[in-house]
């Protein structure tokens, strides 16, 4: 146990680490990690820890030195709060937020004292973490992400915690190795440390409208307008989000489309083509070679499944 003095807010109260009602928590074997770092499929991504914490009265940890691993704290209900680093701001956590800690960077954290948070959290190390980290944009010593609205139950980091509960063996393992990724390859922060916004909804509400509508030829500038954007802006966030600029990966949409008509029915290249806007069948042609890698012809013919 450690009292934590310095935060006048939280009425000097007594900390624990762990030991709350229906809390649930497993720490890897230290030689367990050592394997998971050089073994082929986890050393990418591994989480050496992981933890359910309801409803966590007197919650609290500090860490002078930091740890070998990143963290990742999901708050699902009440409240709390972070430091990341001795002499730096408190950081309140409310619900539907998510802490993020850079591996070796020193912290504390705790619940409050009238609203005790209900966590899930796991600790996680590998090779892409820095990636992770760069992905995300995340700040370099971490933060308090405000998530979108059903964010932090999709999050759902209990699978990670759920498979290394049910065994050290090389299965499970890779189930929370796999659980650990979807887990941070669905967190999605709508602003760091401050309200959210609507502009991720927005990018996906644009991207909807791009699936609904493959047959379509907007500029730049009319999607932009979609999004209420300036197009530098849009371009940025949508870049940013699916990996591709807006234009390219509407391209990208198209010929996935005409993928399943060459696919499902026997009309020729053209009307292909034109049933996605492209009424030039060389000039279709080629956007699909762009993609695909071959002409429609081509990968008509070719066998699939």
């Amino acid at each position: 146990m450690r009292v934590l003095m310095d935060y006048p807010w939280m009425n000097n109260t007594a900390r624990v680490r762990h030991g709350f009602s229906g809390q649930q928590m497993v720490v890897l074997p230290r030689p367990v990690v050592a394997e998971l770092a050089s073994h082929p499929l986890m050393k990418g991504l591994y989480p050496t820890d992981a933890g359910y914490f309801p409803e966590a009265q007197a919650h609290g940890v500090e860490r002078r030195e930091g740890v070998a691993a990143a963290i990742l704290i999901v708050c699902q209900a009440g409240r709390g709060w972070v430091r990341l680093g001795n002499g730096a701001p408190i950081l309140r956590v409310k619900a539907g937020e998510a802490v993020v800690i850079a591996p070796g960077q020193p912290h504390s954290y705790g619940a409050d004292d009238t609203e005790a948070w209900t966590i899930q959290w796991v600790h996680f190390s590998g090779l892409e973490v820095s990636e992770w980290w760069r992905w995300h944009e995340l700040p370099e010593l971490g933060g308090v992400l405000q998530l979108r609205a059903g964010d932090p139950e999709k999050l759902d980091l209990g699978r990670v915690h759920e498979q290394l509960a049910a065994g050290y063996d090389e299965r499970h393992l890779l189930a929370a190795s796999a659980a650990l990724r979807w887990s941070l390859a669905n967190l999605v922060p709508a602003s760091l440390a401050e309200s959210a916004t609507n502009t991720a909804e927005v990018i996906e509400t644009v991207e909807a409208w791009m699936r609904e509508n493959p047959g379509g030829r907007p500029t730049l500038e009319k999607l932009s307008r979609r999004a209420n954007l300036s197009p530098a802006h849009f371009s940025v966030m949508f870049r940013r989000r699916y990996g591709f600029s807006p234009i390219d990966y509407y391209l990208r949409l198209k010929i996935r489309r005409a993928c399943t008509l060459l696919d499902t029915t026997d009309w020729p290249v053209g009307r292909v083509g034109a049933e996605l806007g492209v009424e030039d069948p060389l000039y279709f042609s080629r956007l699909f070679r762009r993609v695909m890698g071959l002409a429609p012809r081509d990968y008509r013919r070719a066998k699939k499944g």
